[in-house]
């Protein structure tokens, strides 16, 4: 015999942190929740934070020869046999006591010879929505260790946000979510800069024939009408395009300010000063217009004969920068005029062929926001961030929209701004963004480095819960900060609008023969 089974040994020292030692078919899980019974006969739930395999030497025998049976005692006198005890331990942390199924608020009292039990799934519910004050709840999905309703805490998007998980996570589909939620649950307006058109779909309800079709649970009649009433009731979500008649992607460039229309240009004001001198004193005889782009400063450049006008005009023709494709022609509305009153905007940034285009949308949103003169709140979501937000970004266009960032991220909040940041690793983002973030929502990530980061950056968060995402299964994710207290390991429910962007199929992998 090398081992033995475990008692269930359960204590606290003051009432707060729980201590366990159990065996291996308890069904606790990292962050998972469960009842403790002192001796006094208080239920109390707790959340378990660590859970590990240990073992100890639960005593050692000295064995005779003729104890070993009558082969072994001609060779053997005697042996020396060691029992090992194997065991789960871990920690817990109380987070209210239950009587009559209601909660309350624990008495603090330390005990040792305490018990574990199950909790009713009800009683975690009843938690989650005791955490909502008067916040309104957003249904994302299913609580991983309860079975219960997953609820995220509407108000506590006005932290910023960072969800990262790598490539087949499910982040891109679970943001969707997220964001619907928002639509239909919450007046917050959103700016969404979406470099894949994974949103282009957002307010545009599946079809019941389209859910049926994909074999996913089926919405009562009642539940879709409720749905489609309040994606109607939300407002309109409107999708800005390269190619788009109604709602095109473009911006005058006299909306950027004056060093923004430089950067464009890649123009500095110390390295190339007469250059830039020259294009300021073009700038400024355009100032009297409500709106003007690169054809009119090339204009007014023409009209000088002197080196440097010469040498920016040369510099604005092998840019080709006045035929990117995200100006606004005269006398259209731009992208920019249009943010002021939208409800919720896709910013289809992937529909623009030219990086630099791309770039040049980013930073007219950025600095719209900051210059705006109401505070109204706003969301700014930023999916595929280290496309925007690099800490080691190679162009100066590019490092000053990181600055806008990393502005937005600290100060933002004083202006309404309210950040959600979406990518795969958190080295990829500028660590002045991430650490500004306090909600986070991370998914499957095998990386120990990128576990080692987000446990320093997300301190308030048990870094034992952050190490189990390297276990989740598509589409699970943990929860924690604001919008979810406590934090919260959950599988994300179903999307209420079509996918925009999708992975190509693999039907390569397959034989010839294969449907």
């Amino acid at each position: 015999m090398d081992h033995m089974p475990t008692p269930v040994a359960v204590w606290s020292l003051n009432g707060r942190d729980i201590g366990f030692q159990s065996g291996f078919d308890s069904g606790l899980e990292v962050g998972g929740f469960t009842g403790v019974r002192s001796p006094a006969g208080e239920l109390l739930l707790a959340q378990v934070l660590e859970l590990r395999v240990s073992e100890r030497e639960a005593m050692r025998l000295e064995v005779e020869g003729d104890m070993l049976g009558a082969a072994a005692a001609t060779a053997v006198q005697s042996a020396n046999v060691g029992l090992t005890m194997r065991f789960v331990e871990g920690e817990a942390r109380v987070l209210a006591a239950v009587e009559a199924g209601e909660l309350v608020t624990p008495s603090g009292d330390g005990f040792r010879d305490g018990r574990l039990e199950p909790i009713d799934s009800r009683v975690v519910a009843s938690l989650f929505a005791s955490g909502m004050g008067k916040s309104v709840s957003l249904p994302l999905g299913t609580v991983s260790a309860v079975a219960t309703e997953g609820m995220l805490k509407a108000s506590g998007f006005s932290r910023h946000t960072f969800m990262v998980g790598q490539s087949g996570s499910g982040k891109t589909y679970s943001l969707g979510a997220v964001l619907e939620r928002l639509l239909v649950h919450t007046t917050l307006p959103m700016i969404i800069i979406d470099p894949n058109s994974d949103y282009v779909h957002l307010g545009t309800l599946r079809s019941r024939e389209e859910i049926r079709r994909r074999g996913e649970p089926p919405m009562s009649q009642r539940a879709y009408r409720d749905l489609k009433a309040g994606m109607k009731a939300a407002g309109e979500v409107v999708v800005a395009r390269a190619d788009a008649a109604e709602y095109p992607l473009t911006i005058h460039l006299s909306e950027l300010a004056l060093h923004e229309q430089a950067l464009t240009v890649d123009l500095d004001p110390l390295l190339d000063g007469a250059e830039y001198s020259a294009f300021m004193e073009a700038v400024e005889a355009l100032s009297d217009r409500p709106s003007y782009g690169f054809d009119d400063v090339v204009a007014q450049l023409q009209q000088h004969d002197d080196a440097a006008a010469e040498r920016l005009l040369q510099r604005l023709g092998n840019l080709r920068v006045a035929e990117w494709e995200v100006w606004a022609k005269p006398g259209t509305a731009s992208l920019v005029e249009r943010l002021v009153d939208t409800r919720a905007a896709v910013l289809d940034t992937g529909s623009l062929a030219d990086q630099r285009a791309r770039s040049v949308v980013s930073l007219a949103v950025m600095g719209f926001l900051r210059r705006r003169a109401h505070r109204q709140p706003i969301l700014l979501v930023i999916d595929e961030a280290h496309n925007v937000l690099a800490p080691n970004a190679p162009s100066a266009l590019e490092r000053a929209i990181t600055d806008y960032g990393v502005w937005v991220a600290g100060e933002g909040r004083k202006y309404g701004v309210h950040l959600v940041v979406s990518t795969q690793r958190p080295q990829k983002i500028h660590r002045n963004v991430v650490s500004q973030c306090d909600n986070l929502i991370l998914m499957r990530m095998n990386s120990v480095v990128d576990i080692e980061e987000l446990a320093s950056v997300f301190s308030h968060v048990p870094k034992s819960m952050i190490a189990e995402a390297r276990s989740f299964a598509q589409g699970e994710m943990l929860v924690a900060g604001p919008i979810a207290t406590p934090a919260m390991r959950l599988h994300v429910g179903e999307r209420w609008c079509p996918e925009g962007g999708a992975d190509l199929p693999t039907t390569w992998a397959f034989g010839s023969d294969a449907d």
